[in-house]
């Protein structure tokens, strides 16, 4: 017995209390809604609706299981969800290489677009040269690299180009040609 499927049948035969019209909204016929309820109390070993000439209403034991049923069957959508996104590559660990001498703003700014595209995502930074990058991406040990150009990169795709607004900083009584305070 599926019993997702079951129970997203109770829940909307206890939301509408009318067996019809929850047949209605689950675009199925009355008579196999009322045999996968019939079937989903065989398995739990209780009744979960009062049925009576003047319509149906929840058992005790369907009213308690109501709660939880609605708790599971939302709990399944967000797997579904959490799934589609890990598949999607929304989750999960980014291995990441960067070179070694990369500044703290660099690294502070890519960690705050990974953050703000995919904030599931966990980054695993680790500092290695341009050449080791190359091979670790080829080998599948990295998933990204940022690095230093120009590269060959023929087995591999090369993203953006980011560019650094870099300075020189000389001690205070240095006397350079075009320097500036």
């Amino acid at each position: 017995m599926d019993l997702l499927r079951h129970l997203r049948f109770f829940v909307t035969v206890a939301d509408e209390l009318h067996f019809s019209r929850a047949a209605g909204r689950l675009g199925m016929a009355q008579p196999p809604l009322s045999q996968a309820i019939r079937r989903l109390e065989r398995e739990l070993g209780t009744e979960l609706f009062d049925r009576s000439q003047r319509g149906v209403r929840l058992s005790a034991a369907g009213a308690a299981l109501l709660e939880e049923a609605h708790e599971l069957l939302a709990r399944e959508k967000r797997l579904r969800t959490l799934a589609r996104r890990a598949a999607d590559g929304g989750l999960g660990v980014l291995r990441a290489g960067v070179p070694p001498d990369t500044s703290a703003a660099v690294l502070s700014a890519l960690l705050s677009a990974c953050a703000e595209h995919a904030p599931e995502l966990s980054v695993d930074l680790q500092e290695v040269t341009t050449a080791e990058q190359l091979r670790l991406l080829a080998s599948g040990g990295l998933d990204v690299g940022l690095v230093h150009h120009p590269v060959d990169a023929t087995e591999l795709r090369l993203g953006p180009d980011v560019s650094l607004d870099l300075g020189v900083v000389l001690p205070a009584p240095h006397h350079w040609p075009g320097c500036r305070k």
